[in-house]
């Protein structure tokens, strides 16, 4: 029985420990490319290595990280093909989402997107491109409007799915540093909302298809 204990002891550090390591990379503060080693990791976690050897290892599955022999990992950095196809997936996922999402909640829920967009409109109206921190308020508001959708389509699969292809702080800040495209959101943003009040689940899935593959070609023209 104490063995048993001691394993699960351990997958629970590991799980923690990968969901700390996760979140440090989506928002920033470990950046693409970056080396992480095992022993630095467990001692700012005050936790042994072997649980963050198995928290590395699931976000080398996650994709999040690549392994390096006796050497740690690194963050992943991504290809041109990658993101193009992570775009891709992430386009054919949040359209269907938004289908779910307007046949389960339609006028309800675009209240709420509207509420939120009204926020990223004053937002982008202030926003200097050289202030970090606005572009991060509008990161975490254009996040909050999506999660918004995806949690009303009541589809853990989706979520997960998503979560999987969530871009690192780095790569959305990039998005909402330029004034074209804060535009570009907004312009998006509004007709979802619109197609939400109509209650049409064809045209919400059809421009948050829309929506994502103008942000690949975005992403994709300036790499």
């Amino acid at each position: 029985m104490s063995n048993n204990l001691s394993k699960l002891q351990s997958d629970s550090l590991a799980d923690k420990a990968r969901d700390m390591i996760r979140a440090a990379i989506f928002e920033g503060h470990i950046q693409p490319d970056e080396r992480l080693t095992i022993e630095h990791i467990a001692a700012q976690l005050g936790i042994s290595r072997t649980p963050v050897r198995e928290a590395l290892k699931a976000l080398e599955t996650d994709g999040i990280v690549k392994l390096l022999p006796n050497r740690g990992a690194i963050v992943q950095s991504y290809t041109r093909e990658e993101l193009a196809d992570r775009f891709l997936v992430r386009a054919a996922l949040e359209g269907l989402a938004g289908e779910l999402a307007c046949r389960n909640e339609g006028k309800r829920l675009g209240a709420v997107l509207a509420t939120i967009q009204e926020k990223i409109v004053e937002g982008t109206n202030r926003a200097n491109p050289d202030d970090l921190m606005a572009a991060s308020s509008l990161v975490a508001l254009n996040g909050e409007f999506h999660e918004a959708i995806l949690l009303a389509s009541k589809s853990e699969v989706m979520a997960r799915l998503l979560a999987l292809l969530r871009m690192p702080i780095a790569y959305r800040l990039y998005h909402w540093r330029s004034q074209v495209r804060q535009q570009a959101h907004s312009n998006f943003h509004g007709r979802i909302v619109k197609a939400f009040m109509k209650e049409d689940a064809a045209e919400v899935r059809s421009l948050l298809e829309g929506h994502i593959l103008e942000a690949r070609n975005f992403v994709l023209s300036e790499d």
